[in-house]
């Protein structure tokens, strides 16, 4: 299969304009088609300022791509991403996938169907500062041992005026573990592999804090919020192990450039026909933790009560 030249995103808010629109109008071996929006006046409107036209048949968007870039809210892109995946095209998704595990099964079943090549648009794996730090890690691991143990703290302030996410619907009615959690989890499943237990409580607002059982023996900690108050929010990680005890770094490159870096590994994978290691089945198993959390959530009586002193 030749490399998709030809793409499109799917959304029309501030993160498929100010990130998907200015990464594949600056990207110089694609094509940026148009946007795809239920409100015409606003797809032409950014096509408008990117490049493309503006589009609200769904039908006449996906004739005119070969690839599809998506930043819409998880329960919208999961139905609309397994749909131009039977249409044969390639897709770059972004996270979380969905909220609904049989949704992100059923994106998994139709890139299988049509053999279209996709990828996972989670942030700090497309940043060189990130993934020169995981190549690190795993060099450390491989040469005194597997990683033991992690603590992840992932806090976003969408109350701070100005915030551009802070009228966003899918936010405001879930947990802060949806929006926060799979940028938790790239690093989590990066180093400690598979998650097979949870268990979850909750905070304040919308804080969850996670604990993870790992198929592999080795057990994290996630603190997930979006609400922190002005002034606290931030990412941080350590990790620690035979290896000794290590930080996350920071990042200095833009979402545009990783978006741009996620564009050529997706190119890649559908000319070679080489699944990416961030396809939509990564995607898919981010779904799984965190269905997982929200159920362990909703089941109370699990949980094990402390005692007061009598």
């Amino acid at each position: 299969m030749s490399a998709p030249v030809r793409f499109g995103v799917l959304g029309t808010g501030y993160w498929a304009r100010t990130c998907h629109g200015t990464a594949l109008q600056e990207h110089p071996d694609v094509e940026l088609v148009g946007f795809h929006g239920r409100d015409l006046a606003k797809a032409r409107a950014a096509a408008d300022e990117y490049g493309g036209s503006g589009f609200d048949d769904l039908d006449a968007f996906l004739d005119a791509v070969d690839a599809v870039t998506i930043a819409l809210p998880p329960d919208v892109q999961a139905p609309l991403a397994a749909a131009a995946a039977r249409r044969g095209r390639h897709l770059l998704l972004e996270k979380p996938l969905s909220f609904d595990l049989a949704a992100a099964d059923d994106v998994v079943a139709a890139t299988r169907e049509t053999g279209v090549a996709s990828i996972t648009y989670l942030t700090y794996l497309f940043q060189p500062d990130i993934t020169d730090w995981l190549a690190r890690m795993r060099e450390l691991a491989d040469e005194h041992g597997p990683w033991e143990g992690g603590v992840f703290r992932w806090a976003g302030s969408i109350d701070t005026p100005g915030n551009p996410y802070g009228d966003s619907p899918w936010r405001r009615a879930s947990l802060g573990s949806w929006d926060t959690g799979p940028h938790a989890l790239s690093i989590v499943h990066e180093l400690f592999g598979p998650v097979s237990r949870v268990a979850a409580g909750r905070g304040v607002r919308d804080a969850v804090t996670v604990s993870l059982e790992h198929a592999n023996g080795a057990g994290t900690q996630l603190s997930l919020t979006l609400t922190a108050p002005p002034g606290t929010g931030g990412s941080s990680a350590t990790v620690w192990g035979p290896g000794g005890r290590h930080e996350l770094p920071r990042f200095h490159g833009t979402p545009q450039e990783g978006l741009r870096r996620a564009v050529d590994r997706l190119r890649a994978a559908a000319e070679t026909g080489v699944a990416d290691p961030l396809d939509v089945t990564a995607a898919r198993a981010v779904v799984a933790v965190l269905a997982a959390v929200e159920e362990h959530l909703a089941r109370p009586d699990h949980a094990t009560a402390v005692r007061a002193q009598p």
